[in-house]
Formats: C-alpha cells, structure tokens, sequence
C-alpha cells in the first residue's frame, strides 16, 4: 500500500515536472516566433507575418490574439491613421472615462519647456476644451541636466495652468519616466487604477505612431495581467512638426521591449540595411 502511494506520488512529481518544462520550452519558442513576427513585419513581408501568427496560435490562443491585435492595429496606424492636428477631432467619448494622454519632450538644460514641448500642450489645451469631461495626464520626469527640481510634466503642468489657463484638477502627472517605454508602462498603471476606458494620445506628428503601437502593447499586456478589458486608443491629435515619422524600424524596436523579446544578430543587420533610407531621412530633420 506504502509503495503503491510512493509511486502515484512520483508518477505525480514526474507529470508536473514535465509539463513545466514544456510550458518553458513553449514560452521560449514563443518569444523567437514574436521575434520573428516584428521583424517580418518590419520588413513587409507579409505572408511570413502571417505565417508566424499560426504558429504562436498553435501553442498558444491567447497569446495569439494579443499578437494579432497588435499586428492588426500596427498596420491600421502605419496606412491608415489620419493625423489630427492642433485638436482633437470629433466623435470621441464625452464621459469622464476617457482621458488625453500627453508624451512629454527633452527639457532645456535650464528646465525650461523646449517649443516643441509647448505646442503638444497647446494641442492638449484646445482639445481639452472641446471635451471638458476628459482628463488630462502629462508624463516624462526629469531630464534637465542642470535643474533637478522640475520634470518634464510638472513643467508641462504649470505651462497649461498658468499660461493657458486649464484647470488643474483636471490634470495627472507622471513624473518619473526618463523616455517613452517608461512613459507609457508608468501612465497605463495609473490610467487602469482611474477606470479610464478610452485615451487619445497628444505628441508630435513624427512620434505619435510608436507613442500609439506602445500604448496599444503595454494596454494588452497589462489587462492580461489585471484581468481587465484592454484600454483602447482611439484616434491621436499631434504638434505639426514636418519631421518625417520614425518608422517601423523604431515601433518594431520599442514593441521588441514591451514584449520582451529580441531580433537575431542576422535580423537586426538585415533590417538596419533595409530601413537605413528611413533612418537617413529620418534624422536629416
């Protein structure tokens, strides 16, 4: 009787051993098949990207569809986006569930707020009036090299309350981030915490597609996580800069972090070959 216990015990060890080692061995095949999928997609190729899809569906569905979605709306904001400049456009929630999120920009040694970063206030301003239930949340902390005291959202703050004139009970700061990936993993924590449904993200025209493919990440992860609906992202309103968009050489990157996976050696040369006449042209400006 004694052995017959031992050994259902063992059989029982043995089987869970096994199945962790093959849930590991599943989760690693996922992150190269994600790796993969980035980089096929990065290149336009898209019967690979397709391809790819299927395999990570066969090891995993949920996975799968968080994958697909971000695909999907990937390609929606790299072909079909419209920009929105200066405000907001019609049509978004009027309840306080939604939100307008504003990416915040490199400070002046000194502090002060760069241009730049004062025009994707400005925007935020008017669209904040033409929807005056939404809130408001500014992010980016420190990154003045010779004044310690101020962050990229406090000074963002101040400008729209004291120069602009918005209300500042309507205002969120997030002031710990040093750069997008940290912007949005640090904002989309708050943003659940508040029940915010539904953000419209303000930046510039060049960056609002890797600002919008990251919230659409880090959103679907973490509802994975708090198993809550993903918050969707719904339209854009961007500072008008004229400085060519960054491309899917840096969204793909950026989404290779969130997702915390990696492109090969091989990969990562291919594609800086093949994306170098973005990159030339994008940091011409």
């Amino acid at each position: 009787m004694e052995m017959n216990k031992f050994l259902i015990l063992f059989i029982f060890f043995s089987l869970s051993i096994m199945i962790i080692i093959l849930n590991i061995q599943d989760s690693k095949n996922i992150q190269k098949l994600e790796g993969n999928l980035l980089y096929y997609y990065i290149n336009d190729d898209n019967s690979k990207v397709q391809n790819v899809l299927k395999k990570i569906l066969s090891l995993d569905e949920d996975i799968y569809k968080r994958d697909y979605e971000i695909i999907k709306y990937w390609d929606y904001i790299d072909n079909q986006m419209i920009l929105h400049e200066n405000v907001a456009p019609d049509g978004l929630p009027t309840t306080n569930t939604h939100a307008f999120v504003v990416l915040g920009y490199q400070l002046n040694d000194d502090g002060s707020l760069r241009e730049e970063a004062k025009g994707r206030c400005d925007v935020a301003y008017e669209s904040a009036k033409k929807y005056p239930n939404s809130k408001i949340y500014l992010t980016g902390g420190g990154t003045a090299k010779n004044n310690p005291n101020v962050t990229e959202a406090g000074q963002m703050r101040d400008y729209l309350v004291n120069v602009k004139g918005l209300e500042k009970n309507r205002i969120i700061t997030e002031e710990k981030s040093m750069d997008t990936i940290q912007n949005v993993k640090n904002t989309i924590i708050q943003l659940y915490e508040d029940n915010i449904t539904t953000i419209t993200v303000i930046t510039s025209d060049y960056h609002i597609r890797r600002g919008n493919i990251l919230f659409k990440g880090v959103s679907m992860i973490m509802a994975e996580t708090l198993k809550k609906t993903p918050i969707n992202i719904i339209q854009n309103a961007v500072w008008k800069t004229g400085k060519p968009t960054e491309g899917k050489l840096f969204e793909g990157y950026a989404l290779a972090s969130i997702l915390n996976v990696s492109l090969t050696i091989n990969q990562v040369l291919k594609t800086l070959i093949k994306r170098s006449g973005d990159i030339l042209n994008y940091f011409r400006y």
